[in-house]
């Protein structure tokens, strides 16, 4: 049964949760999906396994069997911003369902006001249909204040992610994935469209390509419909070192950047860092540096 005498752990988890931030004119509660996705350009949507899963693209939790815990903290430099964000995501059901659980809290302290701060919580549903066929949805609830409000004085609310997974070839998925269905109004949760392709082969090496389109442009900030693109890779030596890398473009910032990763692995988890740097400016958005570190734990199975 879908997390079966584990959900008490949750409470546990969300102990460590105290902080948030933004990109330069995007704020990080919307670009930020897991320390090991920022490492590989920051999308994983065609392969949006564990934690990244609910944060990227619900239905990629059902393409592995885990029950993994995840704690994530990212500190981004401009507005001085800070996010904690801890899941919990289960896929070792009997009936093929898998299931997340996610909380995330974030404020920033930049030197010139407004500040930002705010929470945001979701749960994430998982279905295969076969062995090449994947669909999922997460219902998540908004709260933020300050510079990530909207200009009406709306704090948030639920909205919605739907997305689906397939397997064209053994090792080659694509992942495609609706975000903020339901309008908010916040900069923070723009609605749009998400799309990436992975390529795994085997243990020891995986390649994405990856895209997100904003197709609204609300917010406090100056904002912009745009469409951020990226590539990475990660490989994995002697299954106990992980180094990943990354690169792309933003259209809403209008700057380059390129990113970088690595991971310590044992049977019991990983401990993970990332670092994403904007290369070039084109835009009027500053470039910023964003470094973030997590620990996964992977719960034995019974």
């Amino acid at each position: 049964m879908l997390f079966r005498r584990r959900v008490p752990l949750l409470g546990a988890v969300g102990m460590v949760l105290l902080g948030a931030t933004a990109w330069a004119s995007e704020p990080v509660t919307e670009a930020f999906g897991g320390t090991r996705a920022l490492g590989m350009g920051g999308g994983l949507r065609g392969a949006a396994t564990g934690g990244t899963g609910p944060l990227q693209n619900p239905s990629g939790m059902s393409l592995v069997q885990s029950y993994n815990l995840e704690a994530d903290y990212l500190f981004a430099r401009l507005r001085s911003g800070h996010l904690f964000h801890a899941s919990i995501v289960d896929s070792t059901s009997a009936f093929k369902l898998s299931g997340g659980l996610y909380y995330t809290y974030h404020f920033d302290d930049p030197p010139t006001p407004p500040s930002s701060r705010g929470h945001e919580a979701g749960l994430a549903l998982s279905m295969p249909f076969g062995e090449h066929v994947a669909v999922g949805g997460t219902v998540k609830y908004l709260h933020l204040t300050g510079f990530e409000a909207a200009p009406d004085g709306g704090t948030g609310g639920v909205t919605f992610d739907a997305g689906v997974t397939v397997r064209l070839l053994t090792g080659l998925t694509v992942g495609v994935v609706g975000n903020n269905l339901r309008k908010l109004g916040l900069s923070s949760a723009p609605m749009a469209i998400g799309y990436g392709v992975a390529l795994t082969m085997g243990p020891e090496l995986q390649i994405v390509a990856d895209g997100i389109t904003n197709l609204t442009a609300e917010g406090q900030t100056p904002l912009r419909k745009g469409t951020r693109l990226s590539a990475g890779i990660e490989a994995t030596l002697a299954k106990k070192v992980a180094l990943r890398g990354g690169g792309g473009y933003d259209g809403v910032t209008q700057n380059g950047f390129f990113t970088a990763g690595v991971a310590a692995i044992s049977e019991a988890g990983t401990l993970d860092l990332g670092l994403r740097q904007d290369a070039f400016q084109n835009g009027s958005a500053a470039r910023e540096t964003v470094f973030a570190a997590s620990f996964r734990l992977f719960v034995p199975q019974p």
